[in-house]
């Protein structure tokens, strides 16, 4: 017997040698099965924005939901926006002057009263096929918004007497839907001169409706029908913006006229080729079959929500409403968690839409300053604004509940993401460097010194609860950003002028409020007593880990923080239970983590996955993406940690290629509580530090060639080791007396599939 455990031992540690692995691939993945699971499924279609399938390719979007018995295709485009700049512009107003603007909706209405319907939303193609049986006929149909065209498409078959159903465009008002949705105080000027009323004209085979706007700009949806042999209807539909009327038209049929030019089978395949690309950029399994689907249809969303060249994501994402108090970007935490999941999920290209306008609107951030000889050196932003960043905040403001001065600073740590996970040095110090610079330099102009010898800040607001002075919101982030400058000036040897300022700046910070029962207060003399579901006044703990519980003597007071804040349930919102979950995650607590995301998820998350809050607001899934990585993979303070936060009740879990700090690609598998691969592809080259959870005594290093690679154990315990590596190196990290087990979907029972959609009843 012992003869043979050794041979096996033997065997298992050199059979990598004899046999040599290939990389840990999403290739490995059957795509189409997986994705299959998690499709949104519907038995009943209602007249409900949440339930509806959305579809987007960052510019277009279209929700299919019911408006009566009829099909509603609701269509919108981001960019859409009022636009009109007031002459004072101390008078300007995002939710008005840069709202985003409702477009329309299509009506596909049947001739018969409907008898039985289904709809289903591919993931894995970004498709949805429907049909709806009446009792006269039937009709069958197939949509999505082109991947790579600026077209929706809708293919239709029928029987019976549904071959002439009517296809019916209804616009709507240009008029903000803050001001629809009872919104006060809408700009006089624009109750007096309204957007002129839409033109509908049909021009050859284009059937066109046009909106001028006052601000200068023009959009027009176009759509064309084209009858085919049988009972085989098509139409094709764009929404063009161009600075007049004339160019927005000749787009438009342009558009149109190029996608009726191509065959419905390569249309589609051009189509389909983007979304098999976008998927396999990273994979996740988890063993709570609903939460896997959740994530996966938000990964869905985001491929919908934005690209690289698109424009920043909004409250509503493609699909606009025509009323909703929200019809702008929020900076003092909806823009920051809505980016959250895409560094991890390998999908950072994603985010360059706001990284490319906090650059290109450089002068709106320094405009933003309102006092004059701040403006040399310092930007930030308020709480709202429109795609260009024009957001004054003014320190003089009546409402003080206004006066956010972090907000900037916290989307830099997510752009400080972006240069950290892709090791991109030049962006980080052409780009990123400056701007964060900026960001602290407004900072230094608030400050007052007191007689205690600390830097004190005034009055400021913590978002959605009350003002303080030396709020937390703002030591947090204040904090956080001078530890980075201070470290980028050291590790790239600047020998920046100003880095002398920021030593004593954050040497001698004063010390965050804190009470001793109740945890990290709101600020200097005011605490946390009534409703407050932002943690603002935690963003030291998550998401900047400034305080974190690899720190003992923390630990106490982040558990009195987190319990104290989660104590009034009643006055929690959605992104409380993700930024709980992930505050509980660095605890290492993944049982309460997963606790948090099944609140969520129960009680917020809609049929089709978004959210509301009054109307839609797009940023809560996404962060609960996040909460999820951050179960399996957690990069920060210089460390990567596989597993950190997994529950007990989770038996396997599996991913690949999850990014972290440094340019590291991850993937790993666990079996029966434990971790039992590693796999860690260095793109950049330099020290990995890895946190394994593994016992060290019995970890093989090795490539994939199965070439051993040295290593350093920093913590047995933790089986935390050091690997120097070069750009390019694969590195496999197994446990010599346990069988490797590679990535891979967990298992569901088929009644636990396919869970988002709506199901009719049993009768």
């Amino acid at each position: 017997m012992k003869a043979n455990i050794l041979f096996l031992l033997l065997f298992i540690s050199c059979s990598s040698i004899l046999f040599p692995q290939k990389k840990v691939s999403t290739r490995q993945i059957d795509w189409a099965s997986f994705l299959s699971r998690h499709d949104l499924v519907w038995d009943k279609i209602v007249p409900d924005y949440y339930t509806g399938a959305i579809m987007g390719n960052g510019l277009l979007g279209n929700n299919v939901y019911k408006e009566g018995d009829a099909y509603k295709f609701h269509i919108g485009r981001v960019d859409v926006t009022e636009g009109r700049m007031p002459v004072d512009k101390s008078q300007y107003r995002n939710l008005y002057h840069g709202a985003r603007l409702p477009i329309g909706y299509f009506l596909m209405k049947p001739a018969g009263k409907t008898l039985s319907e289904h709809m289903r939303l591919n993931l894995w193609d970004a498709t949805t096929i429907g049909t709806m049986t009446t009792d006269m006929g039937r009709i069958a149909f197939k949509s999505y918004v082109h991947a790579t065209r600026d077209v929706i498409v809708l293919e239709t078959e029928t029987e019976g007497s549904e071959c002439d159903f009517e296809w019916e465009w209804r616009p709507l008002k240009a008029i903000s839907p803050r001001y629809t949705a009872g919104g006060e105080d809408y700009p006089q000027e624009y109750i007096d001169n309204p957007n002129p009323d839409v033109k509908i004209y049909r021009d050859g085979n284009y059937n066109l409706s046009v909106q001028n706007l006052l601000s200068g700009k023009t959009y027009c949806v176009a759509w064309c029908e084209i009858r085919k042999q049988g009972n085989s209807r098509r139409f094709l539909i764009t929404v063009a913006q161009e600075a007049n009327e004339e160019s927005a038209v000749k787009k438009a049929k342009v558009t149109i006229g190029d996608a009726s030019e191509e065959t419905v089978l390569s249309l589609e395949d051009s189509h389909r080729q983007w979304w098999h690309s976008y998927y396999p950029l990273s994979f996740a399994t988890f063993s709570n079959a609903k939460m896997e689907s959740f994530y996966w249809i938000q990964q869905y969303k985001l491929g919908c929500l934005t690209r690289p060249d698109k424009y920043v994501i909004d409250l509503q994402g493609p699909w606009a409403m025509e009323k909703t108090p929200w019809p702008a970007i929020w900076m003092n935490l909806n823009v920051q968690l809505t980016y959250s999941p895409l560094f991890t999920a390998n999908r950072a290209e994603l985010s360059e839409p706001l990284w490319s306008s906090l650059n290109d609107n450089l002068q709106n951030l320094i405009d933003n300053v309102t006092v004059d000889g701040w403006k040399a050196d310092a930007a930030v932003i308020g709480r709202s604004t429109s795609y260009h960043l024009f957001s004054p905040l003014n320190p003089d403001i009546d409402n003080k509940m206004l006066y956010e001065a972090g907000n900037l600073t916290w989307i830099l740590y997510y752009y400080y993401q972006y240069c950290t996970y892709l090791q991109d040095e030049d962006e980080l110090l052409d780009k990123f460097y400056p701007l964060l610079k900026k960001s602290i330099a407004y900072y230094e102009h608030i400050r007052e010194k007191r007689s205690d010898g600390k830097y004190h800040l005034p009055e400021t607001a913590s978002p959605e609860y009350k003002t303080a002075k030396n709020c937390n919101y703002d030591l947090s982030l204040l904090q956080w950003g001078l530890k980075v400058l201070l470290e980028i000036n050291e590790t790239y040897k600047l020998d920046d002028k100003k880095a002398p300022g920021w030593k004593d700046f954050r040497d001698n910070l004063t010390p965050y409020p804190v009470d001793p029962a109740k945890g990290f207060m709101i600020g200097e003399n005011v605490n946390l007593t009534g409703s407050h579901r932002h943690y603002s006044h935690l963003l030291m703990i998550y998401p900047l880990y400034l305080v974190n519980w690899e720190q003992p003597e923390n630990r106490g007071l982040i558990s009195r923080s987190i319990s104290y804040w989660q104590s009034m349930p009643d006055y929690l919102q959605g992104y409380s239970f993700t930024g709980s979950s992930s505050m509980y995650a660095m605890t290492g607590d993944g049982q309460k983590a997963v606790v948090q995301l099944q609140r969520l998820l129960d009680r917020y998350i809609q049929p089709n996955t978004l959210y509301k809050e009054t109307g839609p607001v797009i940023e809560t899934p996404l962060a609960g993406a996040a909460s999820l990585q951050e179960l399996y993979l957690q990069s920060w303070g210089g460390k990567i940690r596989v597993f950190p936060a997994v529950p007990d009740s989770w038996p396997q879990a599996s991913f690949i290629n999850f990014r972290t700090e440094g340019a590291f690609l991850v993937s790993a598998a666990r079996d029966k509580g434990e971790t039992v691969f590693i796999q860690v592809e260095s793109e950049r080259g330099g020290l990995c530090r890895l946190q394994t959870n593994m016992d060290a005594d019995n970890l093989n290093i090795e490539d994939t060639g199965g070439k051993r690679i040295a290593f350093s154990v920093i913590d047995k315990a933790q089986g935390l080791i050091e690997i120097n590596t070069r750009k390019g190196d694969v590195i496999r990290i197994t446990d010599r007396t346990r069988e490797t087990i590679m990535p891979e979907p967990v298992k569901h029972p088929e009644k636990e599939w396919n869970i988002y959609g709506i199901k009719a009843k049993p009768e």
